[in-house]
C-alpha cells in the first residue's frame, strides 16, 4: 500500500468533509455551542460557581453521550455517503484504485474532524471547570486528561460506527435517524430496563461508559448539574465493555466496507 497516496485520499476526505457547510456549522453547533449554552446555563443556576468535579462530570458526559455524539455522527455519516450524494463514486471507482481503500481512508478522515468539534467542546466545559469551582479546589490535571481521552475515544467509536452504517446503507437521512435514534431514545429505555440484567452490556453507550472517569450521574448521590444527564454506567467487566466496543466498530466497518466493494456504479 502506497503511504503517499493513502494520505492523499484522507486529505481529499478532509477536504471533502470540510467543504461541506451545513454538516460543519451543524456539528459545531452541537459541540462547541451546546456546550457553551449549558455550562452557561447550569452556572447561572448555581449562583456561578459549582464543585469542578461536578462541571467535568458534566462536561464529558455531554460531549461524550450527548451532543458530542450526535455531532460525530454527523461527520462521519457524512463521509460514508459523500461520494454518492455527490455522484463521483462512479468516477473514483473507475481510476482502479481498490474501492475497499476508498472506505478505509473515509474513517480516519472523519474521526480527524470529529475531535476537532467533540474535544473542543470538552475543552469549553474544562475551562469552566476551572474559572467557576468557587472557593473549592479546581480540576485534577489528571482527571481532566483521562476525561478528555475517554470523550475523544467515544467520538472515534461513533464516528466510525456512523461511517461504516453511511457506507452500508448509502442514505445520510436512514443512517441518522437509525444511529442517533439508537444512541438516544433506545439506549435510555435499555439503561432502565434493568429486568433485562447483563444483556445491556451489549449496549454500546453502557459499554463506553464502564471506562467513563466520573462518577455515576443520575443518582441520588451524584444527581449532576441536571436531572436530565444520565450517564449510562452500569457494573461490567472492563473485558466484556471492551470487546462490545470493538465489535461496535468491527461490524459496520466490515458490512461498510463490503458494500462499497460490491455496490454497483
Amino acid at each position: 500500500m502506497n503511504r503517499t497516496l493513502v494520505r492523499q485520499m484522507i486529505g481529499a476526505d478532509l477536504l471533502k468533509l470540510r467543504r461541506h457547510r451545513p454538516t460543519m456549522a451543524a456539528a459545531a453547533a452541537l459541540s462547541v455551542g451546546t456546550s457553551a449554552l449549558y455550562m452557561l446555563f447550569i452556572l447561572a443556576r448555581h449562583g456561578w460557581h459549582l464543585p469542578a468535579t461536578q462541571l467535568l462530570d458534566d462536561g464529558t458526559t455531554l460531549m461524550g453521550l450527548y451532543f458530542g455524539p450526535m455531532a460525530a455522527v454527523l461527520v462521519g455519516t457524512q463521509a460514508g455517503v459523500t461520494d454518492l450524494a455527490n455522484h463521483v463514486f462512479r468516477d473514483l471507482a473507475a481510476t482502479g484504485r481498490s474501492r475497499v481503500l476508498l472506505f478505509l481512508t473515509r474513517v480516519p478522515a472523519a474521526v480527524l474532524l470529529a475531535l476537532l468539534f467533540t474535544l473542543a467542546g470538552f475543552a469549553v466545559s474544562t475551562a469552566a471547570a476551572y474559572a467557576f469551582h468557587g472557593a473549592g479546589p479546581g480540576p485534577d490535571l489528571g482527571l481532566v486528561l483521562r476525561s478528555g481521552a475517554w470523550v475523544a475515544l467515544a467520538t472515534a467509536v461513533l464516528t466510525t460506527l456512523a461511517v461504516g452504517v453511511g457506507s452500508l446503507t448509502g442514505s445520510a437521512s436512514i443512517t441518522l435517524v437509525a444511529v442517533i435514534g439508537w444512541q438516544t431514545i433506545v439506549t435510555g429505555i435499555l439503561y432502565i430496563a434493568g429486568f433485562l440484567g447483563n444483556l445491556r452490556w451489549a449496549v454500546l453507550s453502557i459499554a463506553l461508559s464502564r471506562f467513563l472517569p466520573a462518577a455515576q450521574i443520575g443518582t441520588r448521590d451524584h444527581p449532576g448539574s441536571s436531572n436530565a444527564l444520565v450517564n449510562y454506567k452500569v457494573p461490567m467487566p472492563a473485558a466484556v465493555a471492551a470487546l462490545v466496543i470493538v465489535a461496535w466498530v468491527l461490524v459496520p466497518s466490515v458490512l461498510g466496507a463490503w458494500r462499497t466493494a460490491h455496490r454497483d456504479v
